[in-house]
């Protein structure tokens, strides 16, 4: 056994032996390694017979953790004398994709795997249903909208196909097919014979309630696509395992054989269908051991996710319910102050829902004396919370100077700006560039990342067509955008540079010169002078370089090009990680399109690039980010979750944030559509097939889900205030927006009641300083 002294919560966790066991983990509390060594010991103990092929099964939610649980695992084994046997690691769809192969081999199919579609491809198919829809039902379609504009228009495409997107996973989460749901919506419309004499069969379905027929059509749509193309989205990936488990009871039994030891981590970012998945793999007597914590719930706004699951399965009777209270990582002061969100949110929350919803009532604790991880000292440690006039003009600014001015005080402590919204983050970003910071941006969908994107479209889109001046120019332009070596030798003007290769009426002869001369004269005779053709024939080796490329799949492509655009510079490993995303997207879109070839599949990454299309690239944090000190982090508070910093800036803490109210302004609803129709639709969804909205008493779709957004963005304020180890900065601006769209916030209550913590504890440290 290591020589780490363990926390006396950490021991009672691995006296456990079998059963079902919650452990509700506080930020910082080790719960990682908890987990790692409580799967090392049930190892250690006996209680897996590694000559029978058995394992402990670790269920975690993102790649980079299995990674660091195998290290892990591995490490305790090494320092307990024993071979690096007996455990297996997996995501969800890993372990759902495991158990439908084997499934398979057990009866000697020899049946290709299921064809799992990521993200993107999904996204591609319910674009192509939500306008199939729209095709079809213009008339229907149309008839949400309060004026007929093309604005308004476009804007309902969007929040069509985004609804859809929520409804969709909502059905799979409770399986339900697409056709159980339209027959029950013809059935229930069959009980109003007036409207059965007033409509045909489709029609009178549809005018029982417009919104749920079309979401259930667009399902409809979207599933029949799949099944074309015999794939599986992950939510059917999970649906499928779970079926095959519950319909064959000795391939069940033989798994739990096999894996008689379940561990999950993430516990409370669990969806109800991934949580059937493993009460069917365990079984109703097997050993399952949940690990998270309800109060970092950040999810349920926008994915089937929700901490009543997990708060459910803490409090069932046949669950051994354990603490991890104690974290080293954040000072007094600072887990002080999210202790005390906490507490007032439970017990004095204007919003009754709110008190009961938004949090399990378990303080942060320090860690107990010689441990190896101490709380920092309040003495050198702070909370500061500001109010800003306006945020564009002053917050934002302000608070970029103040991270730079901390990095450059204290240049070995990481520290992080948290925004609520990547655009929010964008702005930031561009405040941090005129400083000239040394930043990491963890933006989605951000201006580097269509930067990255638009690079390698100026590579392809040369590629494709080179005899394009054009593309040359484009070309030139991405690559000095970049700062990249291949245009680094001086020039006196840039625009006269890229006047001159739009002469060029040969490009092929500047690309491929059979001598000096004949490079030469493929430029317009006489114009450029020395230095600009030093720098030409810098740019054109370069490319010469890179048309060698233009012979490999276009993954592989992309993969090269990104390691020519991008590895030059040992600080663009997050520019690289990007190329790479980009490589692993455009293959799979040659492989839903075969016919594509360079110039299509360059003209579609042309759309990400010019921003009329976002990607859902992997966050640097779920690959396995690690903050540098002296270099400020930028990133949003839901991203931040699992990461650290000895110093946080949160800022735009304000009431349309965090609303204190059900009267406040809420983001999601539209005024149009008059609520918010992803709730809307939902709630529909579950009362038509279950007879039970699942809404708050005496509250709408709409209202029953904006107890929800106060609640989440209460616990995203949590994760933010446990992300800082010293020091702690809030602030707020009285107004926000330009010119003609400037908007008053409202101040934010739960920031007025941490100021009122931060007083009393600093009063508090005054009166007990020695004198």
């Amino acid at each position: 056994m290591s020589e780490f002294k363990l926390r006396p919560a950490q021991q009672d966790i691995l006296a456990y032996s079998g059963g079902r066991m919650a452990v509700s983990a506080v930020p910082g509390s080790g719960k990682t390694f908890t987990l790692a060594l409580l799967a090392a010991q049930l190892i250690a103990d006996g209680r897996i017979d590694s000559a029978a092929n058995q394992q402990v099964l670790i269920v975690t939610y993102m790649n980079a953790s299995v990674d660091t649980f195998k290290a892990r695992i591995r490490r305790q084994l090494d320092e307990m004398g024993l071979p690096p046997v007996g455990f297996d690691v997996r995501t969800q769809h890993s372990l759902a994709l495991e158990i439908v192969r084997l499934a398979h081999s057990t009866i000697g199919e020899e049946r290709d795997l299921p064809n799992v579609i990521d993200e993107v491809q999904a996204n591609h198919v319910l674009s192509l249903a939500t306008d199939s829809f729209i095709e079809e039902h213009p008339d229907l379609w149309a008839g949400f909208l309060s004026e007929d504009s093309p604005q308004l228009r476009s804007r309902w495409r969007s929040i069509s196909q985004e609804t859809a997107r929520s409804f969709i996973s909502a059905a799979k989460n409770s399986r339900y097919q697409p056709e159980e749901i339209l027959q029950q919506l013809r059935r229930q419309q069959a009980v109003d014979t007036e409207r059965d004499h007033q409509f045909p069969e489709q029609k009178a379905a549809a005018a029982h309630s417009p919104l749920l027929y079309m979401m259930a059509e667009i399902y409809h749509r979207y599933q029949s696509l799949l099944v074309r193309q015999a794939a599986h989205d992950f939510d059917d990936l999970i649906w499928q395992a779970t079926h095959l488990l519950e319909q064959r009871p000795q391939f069940a039994a033989s798994l739990r054989q096999q894996w008689p030891y379940v561990l999950e981590d993430e516990a409370q970012d669990s969806v109800p269908l991934q949580e059937l998945l493993i009460q069917r793999l365990t079984g109703e007597n097997g050993n399952w051991v949940r690990v998270g914590d309800p109060n970092q719930a950040i999810t349920s706004t926008f994915t089937a996710a929700h901490p009543r699951f997990f708060n459910l399965f803490i409090d069932r009777a046949d669950v051994i319910s354990k603490p991890l209270p104690n974290s080293g990582r954040c000072a007094p002061i600072i887990y002080g102050a999210a202790n005390h969100l906490l507490d007032w949110v439970i017990d004095k929350h204007p919003v009754p829902e709110v008190r009961q919803l938004a949090f399990r009532r378990q303080h942060i604790l320090p860690t107990p004396p010689g441990d190896a991880q101490p709380n920092p000292l309040d003495s050198e440690s702070d909370i500061r919370i500001k109010v800003y006039k306006h945020r564009e003009d002053e917050e934002l600014p302000a608070i970029a100077k103040l991270a730079m001015r901390y990095a450059l005080k204290r240049p070995d402590h990481t520290l992080a700006i948290l925004v609520p919204t990547n655009r929010i983050g964008y702005e930031m970003a561009t405040y941090l560039d005129k400083l000239d910071a040394d930043y990491d941006n963890l933006l989605r969908g951000g201006s580097r990342e269509k930067e990255i994107a638009a690079a390698i479209y100026a590579m392809l889109s040369l590629l494709a067509s080179p005899l394009s001046s054009k593309a040359l120019v484009a070309a030139h332009a991405s690559l000095h955008e970049l700062g990249h070596p291949s245009v680094s030798l001086p020039i006196t003007d840039l625009k006269r540079l890229q006047a001159i290769l739009r002469s060029v009426h040969r490009p092929e002869s500047l690309l491929f010169p059979n001598s000096q001369q004949e490079f030469a004269e493929a430029l317009p005779a006489g114009i450029a002078d020395q230095k600009e053709i030093d720098h030409l024939e810098q740019f054109v080796t370069f490319l010469q370089r890179i048309f060698k490329l233009r012979h490999l799949p276009i993954d592989d492509l992309v993969l090269a090009l990104g390691e020519e655009l991008f590895a030059w510079d040992e600080i663009n490993e997050l520019d690289l990680s990007v190329a790479f995303q980009l490589a692993s997207i455009l293959r799979r879109w040659r492989d839903m399109q075969p016919d594509w070839r360079l110039p299509e599949l360059a003209a579609e990454l042309g759309d990400v690039a010019s921003g009329r299309r976002r990607l859902p690239l992997t966050a640097p944090t779920e690959l396995g980010y690690e903050p540098k000190a002296g270099r400020i982090t930028l990133a949003t508070q839901h991203s931040a979750k699992g990461l650290e910093w000895d110093a946080v800036f949160l800022l735009g803490i304000d009431g349309f944030w965090i609303p204190g109210s059900l009267e406040a302004p809420f983001l999601g609803v539209h005024e149009f559509l008059g609520g918010d129709p992803t709730a809307e639709a939902t709630a529909q969804l579950k009362y038509l097939m279950e007879g039970d909205a699942g809404l708050a008493a005496g509250l709408g779709a709409t209202e029953t889900s904006h107890i929800e957004v106060i609640c989440e963005r209460l616990r995203l304020l949590y994760v933010g205030i446990s992300r800082a180890r010293r020091y702690l900065h809030l602030s707020r601006s009285r107004a926000s927006g330009q010119n003609h769209a400037v908007r008053d916030s409202e101040p934010a209550t739960v920031l007025g009641v941490l100021y009122q913590f931060r007083q009393a504890r600093r009063g508090q440290l005054v009166s007990q300083a020695p004198r």
